[in-house]
């Protein structure tokens, strides 16, 4: 995949040739003549890696450095110099670049260090694990135990199940473990058998012959033949059809796809990754979803955590879908107010990730290049919190929407007696009063139970 890398040099010869190796390996570049224009450039737009000179006026490659660690999340940074001293290579790597060249070098040379800088998660700096096209932005340790895992397992063959709610970001976690592993060079394929109807779900899985069903006028090559040598990312597994499923278990054993309407078998080497937000285990138990089939893909279990269980790293995120909106729309949008985080991080975002990328969205197009206030937020986030201090309750001057924040007071506490009680549901209850089954009903409707 390309990746956007920023050059900086206050040399214009170099700024090209280094265009020009970086393009010939596929990427997009944006050069800045000295550290003060890079300092800009990274605060305005999203980078997957920053190649700057060491020596330079204004602002030298240290502030560059500096300035590539402090964007949320960090940019890594490879630094050339053509002094070439150890001293200054020492103490860039300390500050945190992740490689160091001294001028003049072997392209070859170059190029291998971009690319690991780019695909080995292992070489970014804390709070991003990147390959190109590729960002999980943290701050917290559930997310981290969840980086820990994908380190562990993304250089085998197991199969992953990913769980966790819509929009928690599973996906990403699966082109991650895609891009951190030996087969980073093959493709990356990704169905979502919610969206595929089930009279085509098999064709579109492992393919067709010409004349196999009505329509099919011409043979295709199926999901699972195109992730040759990569990987497939079954999301939403739960819900493929259950005739489906005895398939997909006899090509997981035997790993030949019978295309629909042949008798040939094609062999394939495929790594698959699945992702789902039911609960598979009872759906065994219901029997809607095959055990056998279930243990073949739980191999290497991985949960996701919502966003309202890892409030920190709201702002992180913001920050990130910032710059990438700023890029992608031409916009140039500096930062949030305080009070717009306190209240990002205040939401419980029932849509996890995916809602805060898509609320960041609209407050960056309808900013324009100010800073995002309150009066931009959407009027479900101006309400007010409200404070209980000395039994006395305030209204706030501006109002409040009283069903909304009814339903955020009753989200927060149901989330804390869970966390108090180590998830048991009836101590919960008997913490909030109510009965277990309408805790668990409660939990179902937000999609947790």
């Amino acid at each position: 995949m390309p990746a956007r890398i920023l050059i900086v040099d206050d040399e214009t010869n170099v700024q090209r040739a280094l265009a020009r190796i970086l393009g010939r390996m596929g990427h997009e570049t944006a050069t800045a003549s000295d550290g003060a224009e890079a300092a800009r450039l990274l605060g305005e737009s999203a980078f997957d890696l920053c190649v700057t000179d060491l020596r330079m006026p204004v602002l030298d490659g240290f502030g560059v450095l500096r300035a590539a660690r402090g964007r949320r999340p960090p940019v890594p940074v490879v630094v050339l110099t053509g002094h070439g001293s150890v001293p200054d290579a020492v103490r860039a790597l300390r500050e945190g670049a992740c490689d160091f060249m001294a001028k003049p070098f072997h392209v070859t040379s170059f190029e291998d260090v971009v690319r690991r800088a780019l695909q080995d998660p292992r070489t970014t700096v804390p709070g991003r694990r990147s390959a190109p096209g590729v960002a999980l932005v943290t701050e917290t340790a559930a997310m981290k135990r969840v980086l820990d895992r994908v380190q562990q397992i993304a250089d085998t063959d197991a199969s992953v199940l990913i769980r966790g709610e819509t929009g928690t970001g599973k996906e990403v976690v699966a082109r991650l473990i895609h891009a951190s592993s030996s087969r980073r060079a093959g493709p990356f394929v990704a169905v979502n058998m919610a969206a595929v109807p089930e009279p085509l779900a098999e064709a579109e899985l492992f393919g067709h012959v010409r004349g196999a069903f009505t329509g099919a006028d011409r043979a295709r090559t199926g999901r699972m033949a195109s992730a040759h040598e990569g990987t497939l990312f079954l999301d939403e597994v739960g819900d493929m059809p259950r005739g489906l499923q005895a398939k997909l278990l006899r090509v997981l054993q035997d790993r030949q796809i019978p295309p629909v309407g042949s008798e040939k078998v094609t062999a394939v080497d495929v790594r698959v990754v699945a992702a789902t937000h039911r609960d598979l285990e009872a759906m065994v138990k219901d029997g809607a979803f095959r055990e056998d089939l279930f243990y073949r893909l739980h191999v290497i279990p991985i949960d996701v955590p919502p966003l309202r269980e890892r409030r920190e790293d709201i702002p992180a995120l913001a920050e990130h879908f910032r710059a990438q909106v700023n890029a992608r729309e031409g916009r140039s949008v500096p930062s949030f107010s305080p009070e717009v985080v306190q209240r990002l991080m205040a939401h419980s975002f029932p849509g996890n990730v995916r809602e805060l990328e898509n609320l960041i969205e609209r407050l960056v197009v309808v900013a324009s290049d100010r800073t995002v206030t309150l009066d931009n937020l959407p009027a479900s986030l101006r309400t007010d919190v409200l404070d209980l201090q000395d039994g006395h309750l305030e209204l706030p001057a501006r109002g409040v929407d009283l069903r909304l924040l009814l339903t955020r007071l009753e989200e927060r506490f149901i989330e804390q007696a869970l966390e108090r009680t180590g998830g048991n549901k009836n101590r919960a209850a008997e913490l909030l009063g109510m009965n277990r089954t309408t805790l668990v009903e409660k939990l179902r409707r937000r999609n947790v139970a």
